[in-house]
């Protein structure tokens, strides 16, 4: 389904652990279509902010509100969870297969992916860091989500794989909330920016390097 208008209002949206705050006070309307990069240092809630946003963790305060038609996919930085059962990569992929997808369609999903005939009966859980990213990126696509929410993406991946992504990312289009540490990947696709820092919730409306041209200008009237 297409999405009309907003994909998702944050009010005054924040979280912490115990004594540790990591950020408050995040107002967002996110028109659909957008692509939202979350960036900041390491430790200050980046992969908390969009566990959040999925309902993973209860905000300790503030509201997330999706659009009534927003079928979200979520693609984790640590997807331990998700290759826990010993299964082939065909029974794996088999997991998220709908009506339309018959055990031929399984296997050339599989095959976009760059998997030879000869890894279906491979064990997921032994694969690596890389081959894994492939294969949840296969499962949100063989899903009809409208709303994609990815964690460090490019993670064990090389530089093709990393293009191909992105080639991808660009033509997805639905929603794109995603946090990624690599400049060049966030400034190539982001419309938005939200920065977490010193536990505020920086939030610009327009692309990674127009974020960092206005930050610049106000670092220098300061």
């Amino acid at each position: 389904k297409k999405l009309h208008r907003q994909a998702l209002i944050l009010e005054q949206l924040g979280h912490g652990f115990e004594d540790e705050l990591l950020f408050k006070g995040a107002d967002l309307i996110l028109e659909a279509g957008a692509r939202l990069a979350v960036i900041g240092e390491n430790g200050v809630g980046k992969t908390t902010f969009l566990r959040c946003l999925v309902d993973q963790l209860q905000a300790k305060e503030g509201v997330v509100k999706w659009s009534e038609n927003a079928t979200i996919g979520y693609c984790p930085q640590d997807s331990t969870a998700d290759f826990a059962e010993d299964l082939s990569l065909f029974d794996w992929m088999s997991q998220w297969r709908t009506p339309k997808h018959d055990d031929l369609a399984v296997r050339a999903m599989l095959g976009s992916l760059l998997f030879s005939a000869d890894d279906f009966n491979k064990k997921a859980k032994v694969c690596s860091g890389g081959e894994k990213n492939r294969l949840l990126f296969g499962k949100l696509m063989m899903s009809d989500i409208n709303v994609l929410i990815m964690d460090e993406p490019t993670n064990h991946m090389d530089m093709e794989a990393i293009e191909a992504l992105n080639n991808a990312l660009k033509k997805f289009d639905g929603t794109l909330i995603f946090v990624s540490h690599d400049r060049q990947f966030v400034s190539s696709l982001a419309t938005r920016v939200i920065e977490i820092n010193n536990q505020e919730v920086i939030n610009f409306q327009g692309t990674y390097n127009e974020y960092l041209a206005s930050r610049k200008e106000a670092q220098a009237k300061a």
